[in-house]
């Protein structure tokens, strides 16, 4: 971090997101190609890795610790992600980090991992947060004391409605990927799902979902046109904890 500048801040914290996005896979993109798959096509097409940062949401757990929260869907051959990052100083974080990596007969994409849900693994993973305390040393507790975040501003970074459109394109090209219909022939055939199913999976999955303790939640996206820096208003949960 540079001088004078604290991760106490949630503006930095928010700051800290998009690095992650920006210097990881989730923010990066991959080789494409072409919908009628012409070898001719010399075309050079970039996907996206995942659809990020999806569910974002400030969250207040044990010993009054502040999370930032957010998750990641993979678009290609990723696994699923779940992000907690709290300050334990002006230039250190805490970061927990799970992910998911599902295997099934027949599903060989993100898409058709569905036949998993995620659930349990989400509630797998709310069972192991449940225990995570967070005691802060004496002299990081002086430098939290040092900072005043506004009351109730919780800044959030979120996916865009750009990407969001990227992301169903991506998803619905790799629905096929190790993946056989036997409605289709297995030569030849088209054994992607229709376009419908993946954007209404994409629409389902980009919903707000709050978590015990949640403070503030981000909307599901955001219109990069008309907010260039992808920040947006959270939306305030009470008594939830």
């Amino acid at each position: 971090m540079p001088v004078n500048r604290s991760l106490f801040q949630r503006s930095e914290m928010v700051e800290l997101v998009r690095g992650i996005h920006t210097s990881s896979d989730l923010g990066q993109y991959h080789e494409g190609h072409a919908e009628d798959r012409n070898p001719f096509d010399l075309t050079s097409y970039r996907w996206p890795n995942s659809l990020s940062p999806l569910n974002t949401q400030w969250l207040e757990r044990n010993n009054g610790c502040e999370w930032i929260y957010f998750e990641a869907q993979p678009l290609c051959n990723r696994p699923a992600e779940f992000y907690w990052l709290t300050p334990i100083g002006h230039q250190y974080c805490l970061m927990v980090h799970f992910y998911v990596n599902r295997w099934l007969r027949n599903a060989g994409n993100p898409f058709r991992e569905q036949r998993s849900p995620i659930d349990n693994y989400r509630d797998l993973m709310e069972k192991i947060m449940e225990t995570v305390v967070v005691e802060l040393s004496e002299s990081a507790s002086l430098e939290k004391a040092s900072i005043a975040n506004p009351e109730g501003h919780y800044p959030f970074v979120n996916c865009t409605d750009t990407l969001v459109k990227e992301a169903k394109h991506t998803l619905y090209m790799w629905s096929g990927k190790g993946y056989t219909d036997e409605n289709q022939p297995r030569q030849g055939g088209d054994h992607r799902a229709p376009k419908e199913d993946v954007a209404a999976f994409i629409d389902q999955r980009i919903q707000p979902h709050p978590l015990p303790g949640c403070l503030a939640i981000g909307p599901a996206y955001v219109e990069i046109e008309k907010t260039p820096n992808c920040n947006s208003e959270p939306i305030a949960i009470a008594n939830n904890r």
